[in-house]
């Protein structure tokens, strides 16, 4: 819902499951050009996030942390706007891609 544009993401209490569905379904580090983690166990939604506030420079103003919440929320909006595209198919696409598909009847 928050991808299609449905629910607003300003909204949204915890938007770290959203950015692990894109994460899941797209290159996100490649695209955001992200710093490998520090752990070995592979990029996490919290991972991503972080290091897109690392790399804006997001960071919260108390104790100059970085501010994962705001990058989450930033990562959300460049897939809302259409900078991040996210394109799914619909199940048996691909099985079925080579097939003719019939003529509409009048």
């Amino acid at each position: 819902q928050v991808l299609a544009g449905v629910y607003p993401i300003s909204q949204l209490q915890e938007p770290y499951s959203a950015v692990g569905f894109l994460a899941a379904r797209l290159p996100l580090p490649t695209l955001l050009q992200l710093r490998p983690p520090t752990s070995a166990a592979g990029w996490t939604a919290w991972d991503i996030c972080e290091a897109w506030a690392e790399k804006r420079g997001y960071k919260t103003a108390k104790a100059a942390r970085n501010d994962v919440y705001r990058a989450a929320n930033s990562i959300l909006r460049l897939a809302a706007d259409g900078r991040l595209r996210l394109c799914l198919r619909p199940p048996g696409y691909a099985a079925q891609k080579g097939e003719p598909r019939p003529l509409p009847l009048p």
